[in-house]
């Protein structure tokens, strides 16, 4: 590192802005990140999404281009899609204080959607810039580990309970005297959703964990994250099934 004369003014100016703003801005995303980021994703949409088709095991290959603290990535080996010679997915990945986060996939049949607007879009995000071959080595296995509790996640918990309780009290059926009993699944904070089963009525609830600010850890400047009542059926069922796993039971109080 060359010698920077003004090195410990801007050390005295990034720690007085520490304080005043809170924690620090994430950096800039690496191709590791990325990976890390995807492989993460992948367990999830396997245990939670019921997803079946991501190549376990094996090396999958990405294209990705940066673009500051967020990256796009396009692959065409991710998944072996039953009757489907080609298939794509899109990635948008953002960095987060606390670490890297998948903000949105798209899957494409690349025979029957090439041209479209939206795979167009997609991969011209990718394409339309200097990108770089990136190798990832999927998990032989996704069984669901989750992260110690930390600030953010504690942040994300509170935030979690207060929307189910908005939920309950704008759209849900009304409980008698008031009390709900929710079992709430664990969660991490690179989490696209979270999932909840009220007890009284059985009903499942999603919980999604992402809002219009890609950066925010809770719901963005409401406060709250938008939930929906999983519709009845076998994905229901398993997700059921993992909510009482790794769930723990909450009572919240609905005025």
């Amino acid at each position: 590192m060359r010698p920077d004369p003004m090195r410990a003014v801007r050390l005295v100016g990034a720690a007085l802005a520490l304080i005043a703003t809170g924690p620090a801005a994430a950096a800039d995303l690496t191709n590791r990140d990325v990976a890390e980021a995807l492989k993460r994703h992948v367990c999830f949409s396997r245990v939670w999404w019921g997803d079946p088709y991501a190549r376990l095991g094996q090396t999958v290959h990405l294209d990705v281009r940066m673009d500051g603290r967020t990256a796009y990535a396009w692959s065409e080996d991710m998944r072996a899609v039953p009757r489907t010679p080609k298939w794509a997915d899109s990635y948008v990945v953002v960095a987060r204080a606390a670490g890297p986060v998948v903000t949105q996939r798209s899957g494409y049949n690349i025979d029957l959607l090439r041209g479209e607007p939206a795979f167009e879009r997609d991969r011209r995000r990718v394409y339309g810039g200097r990108s770089e071959r990136v190798r990832l080595e999927l998990p032989t296995a996704c069984e669901p580990r989750f992260d110690p509790d930390t600030p953010q996640k504690a942040e994300m918990r509170q935030t979690l309970m207060g929307s189910l309780t908005n939920a309950v009290r704008t759209w849900g059926r009304r409980p008698a005297g008031g009390l709900v009993r929710m079992t709430v699944a664990n969660f991490n904070i690179d989490y696209p959703e979270a999932f909840a089963l009220r007890q009284d009525t059985g009903e499942v609830l999603r919980v999604s964990l992402l809002s219009n600010d890609p950066a925010s850890y809770a719901g963005g400047a409401g406060r709250q994250y938008a939930v929906t009542p999983a519709p009845r059926g076998p994905t229901a069922l398993q997700l059921r099934r993992l909510i009482l796993k790794y769930g723990r039971t909450e009572v919240i109080r609905v005025r």
